[in-house]
């Protein structure tokens, strides 16, 4: 599946996820530090690893799929997506150092572009 092109879409929401986390993370360091930086690039973060593993494992354009295959292949990689977003937020509670609320800010607006960009 790697050989195959990404959909134009998929390329567009994780650039854009990638680009608001900095930019999150920036915010959240000039508002309260490294600490807070760091808290709000890991939910950023437990954002767009799952998307970025969905999209490089099932994003790809193949024209002989079926239809079938493909709401398979969807539904196979949500359920992974549900599972290693829980599995990360999981790890993140482990550091008692992350600071919560920045935490799941972060977490938000990166789904958040998600969200907004599947509008588009």
């Amino acid at each position: 599946m790697l050989g195959g092109r990404l959909y134009g879409g998929v390329r567009r929401i994780i650039r854009w996820q990638l680009v608001v986390m900095v930019v999150c993370g920036v915010i959240a360091y000039v508002a309260g530090g490294w600490k807070t930086a760091i808290s709000a690039s890991a939910g950023g973060l437990i954002a767009f690893v799952p998307n970025a593993f969905f999209a490089l494992r099932f994003g790809f354009f193949d024209p002989t799929r079926s239809a079938r295959d493909i709401v398979r292949a969807f539904y196979v990689g949500e359920s992974m997506k549900l599972v290693l977003t829980g599995v990360l937020f999981f790890l993140a509670f482990q550091f008692r150092e992350l600071e919560f609320l920045p935490l799941f800010s972060g977490f938000m607006v990166a789904l958040g572009v998600y969200w907004i960009a599947l509008l588009q």
